[in-house]
């Protein structure tokens, strides 16, 4: 008897495997009908011209969307405003990081500074001291110590005096298409046309005396230079000698030989207020 019971224990077990491994082949059988299915069905689908055109049409919007996206945010990042906003945030990155070494840190500038600066920006050497001689001409009082700054730039940046004319010529045609021609007689001048052109000799007779200095630029280059500015703003030789800087003061006063020009504003905001109120109603 114990032997029968034992038979059928056996008998019993045997066939709980043989029903799980049938239940395992069934449902990989299932598994892979329903696979057979889908796969059949994008078949099909994709053999009906209605569906394929319509996955084409999806295709072709959700493509378009994309590109479209992506032109807008290359015009975005290419228009004009952009590059000027770039080319304004790199202007200030090279005057805020030199300034701060002149004039008590000149000897502080060196090439590497300079080098920095250029793979920072993506400037050369030659648009850095540009760009921060325009800044000084336009914000700092021309001294002594304004000639010893733009000295100490010129060495660290390693100008020759070739790229000298070129950045004075520029600057000055910068300067010009800003101030226009020269005027040494400011008479029937508004107020502010009077200061307008007061400001441009002024920058006329600094760069003119650049161009005469021999630490900064090569006798020869200098003088062609001189005589291009003076070409290029109109000026005569006689106009020349009135403006001409012959001395600069080592104290914060912008020092010219405009006394004369300034005088004339001077007496002439005294008689605007009179002929204002004539004109007034």
């Amino acid at each position: 008897d114990a032997d029968a019971d034992g038979d059928a224990l056996g008998a019993r077990e045997r066939l709980t495997i043989d029903e799980l491994k049938e239940e395992i082949v069934e449902e990989e059988v299932e598994e892979l009908t329903v696979l057979g299915r889908v796969t059949e069905g994008v078949r099909a689908a994709s053999e009906n011209p209605g569906l394929r055109n319509l996955g084409a049409l999806g295709f072709f919007f959700l493509a378009s969307t994309f590109a479209y996206s992506c032109y807008k945010v290359f015009r975005k990042a290419t228009s004009g405003r952009m590059r000027r906003k770039r080319t304004v945030n790199k202007n200030v990155e090279v005057v805020e990081r030199l300034k701060n070494f002149f004039p008590n840190e000149r000897s502080s500038v060196n090439k590497g500074v300079v080098r920095g600066l250029a793979l920072k920006t993506g400037y050369s050497s030659a648009e850095i001291f540009r760009k921060y001689l325009r800044y000084k001409l336009t914000e700092e009082a021309f001294t002594l110590d304004f000639v010893a700054d733009v000295l100490a730039l010129k060495g660290a940046c390693g100008l020759d005096s070739e790229e000298m004319k070129e950045i004075l010529l520029e600057t000055g045609e910068r300067m010009f298409k800003k101030y226009g021609t020269l005027m040494t007689n400011l008479a029937g001048l508004t107020q502010s046309g009077m200061e307008r052109k007061i400001d441009g000799a002024g920058k006329f007779a600094k760069l003119m005396y650049l161009a005469d200095l021999d630490e900064f630029i090569d006798k020869a280059q200098g003088a062609e230079v001189q005589l291009k500015l003076k070409e290029t703003f109109g000026a005569t030789d006689d106009d020349y000698n009135k403006l001409r800087i012959t001395a600069l003061g080592s104290d914060e006063v912008d020092v010219s030989s405009l006394n004369s020009m300034i005088g004339s504003v001077d007496s002439a905001s005294s008689e605007q207020p009179s002929e204002n109120a004539e004109g007034e109603p």
